[in-house]
C-alpha cells in the first residue's frame, strides 16, 4: 500500500471521527464530507475556522482544501493545526506531507515551496527524504546541509548528482557563502571534469577571486593564494586575467615587485593591449616605476 494512501485514508478518518455537532455547521460539513461533497464540506468547516478556532476544525479544513485540490489552504490550515494544538504536530506534518506529494505530482513549484518551507516551521527535525530532490529545485537560495544531504542520498543517476552540487554551490555562492561553495564546485569538478561541467568550473573561479578580493588590504597573502588557486584553474577568460591581475596586486603589497610585474605582464600578454584589463594591467607596470605604492592599486572586474 503507498504511503500517500495510507496517510489520505488516515486523515480522512480523524475528519469523521472528529465530528463537530450534528445540528450545527460543523456537522452539516461533516455530513458533506462524508458523502463527497467537499466543497461544501469546505465552505462549512472554514468560516467556523475563522470565528471559533479550534484543532478540530483546522484538521478538518486541511483534510477537506487537500481532498479539493486547494494545496495552499490546506498548507495554511495545517499549519494552524500544529499552533494551535501542538501535541497534534505529528498529524500537521503528516498532513504537510501529502501536500508535497500532491504538489509534486502537479509540479506546483509554488504550493510545492510553501508546503516545504511550513512543513519545515513545524516540524523541523523531519527528515524530507525523497521530498528534497524537489525542495532543491524550488528552493531561492541554499538548502540547510540535512536536505542537501537528503537529496543527494535521493539522487539515483551520477547527473543529477552533479546538477545538486552545482546548484548548492550557486546558491551559497549567490548568498555570498564562496567559502562553503568552493568545496562543492571542486567536487562537481573531481566528478565530472572539467568540459564535464563548465558552470562549476566558472564558479569556482569567481569564487576564487571574491575570496581574493575581499582579503587584498587585510591579508595580502592569504589573497595570493585565492588568487593564484583562481589562474591555477583559468587564466584566459576576462575573469582569469581579473585573477591574475589581483594576483599582482597581492604581489605588490607584499613587497615582490618582481613577482607583481610577471603577473601585470601576464595579463598584458593575454589580451589586446587596448582592453580594459590590459589598460590596468600597463598602469600597474607603470606605478612600479614611478613607486606610487600599493596603496594605489584596486582589483576589480571591469
Amino acid at each position: 500500500m503507498k504511503r500517500g494512501s495510507r496517510l489520505g485514508r488516515g486523515i480522512a478518518a480523524v475528519v469523521l471521527c472528529a465530528c463537530g455537532p450534528s445540528g450545527g455547521p460543523e456537522g452539516a460539513g461533516d455530513r458533506s464530507y462524508a458523502e463527497g461533497r467537499y466543497q461544501e464540506a469546505l465552505a462549512a468547516y472554514a468560516p467556523i475556522a475563522e470565528t471559533e478556532p479550534s484543532a478540530r476544525v483546522w484538521a478538518k479544513v486541511g483534510a477537506t482544501a487537500l481532498r479539493l485540490g486547494q494545496l495552499r489552504e490546506a498548507t495554511a490550515a495545517y499549519r494552524a493545526l500544529a499552533q494551535i494544538a501542538p501535541e497534534r504536530t505529528g498529524e500537521a506534518a503528516e498532513g504537510l506531507d501529502l501536500v508535497i506529494v500532491a504538489a509534486e505530482r502537479r509540479r506546483d513549484d509554488g504550493a510545492l515551496a510553501e508546503a516545504v518551507e511550513a512543513l519545515r516551521a513545524v516540524a523541523p527535525d523531519r527528515p524530507l527524504g525523497r521530498h528534497a530532490l524537489s525542495l532543491m529545485q524550488v528552493a531561492d537560495g541554499p538548502v540547510a546541509s540535512s536536505d542537501f544531504a537528503a537529496a543527494l542520498a535521493a539522487a539515483t543517476d551520477a547527473r543529477t548528482v552533479d546538477s545538486l552540487l552545482v546548484r548548492q554551490a550557486d546558491a551559497l555562492a549567490g548568498s555570498g557563502e564562496c567559502g562553503g561553495a568552493v568545496p562543492l564546485y571542486q567536487s562537481a569538478l573531481r566528478r565530472s571534469g572539467r568540459s564535464g561541467s563548465p558552470s562549476a568550473e566558472t564558479g569556482l573561479v569567481s569564487c576564487f577571486f571574491r575570496l581574493g578580493s575581499s582579503q587584498l588590504t587585510s591579508a595580502p597573502d592569504s589573497a595570493e593564494a585565492w588568487f593564484r588557486s583562481a589562474t591555477g584553474v583559468d587564466s584566459t577568460t576576462p575573469l582569469g586575467r581579473s585573477a591574475m591581475l589581483g594576483l599582482g596586486d597581492a604581489r605588490m603589497r607584499q613587497g615582490d615587485l618582481v613577482g607583481a610585474a610577471l603577473a601585470y605582464q601576464t595579463v598584458l600578454s593575454s589580451g589586446e593591449r587596448s582592453d580594459s584589463l590590459s589598460v590596468l594591467a600597463a598602469a600597474r607596470l607603470n606605478a612600479l616605476v614611478s613607486a606610487d605604492g600599493p596603496d594605489s592599486l584596486s582589483t576589480g572586474i571591469p
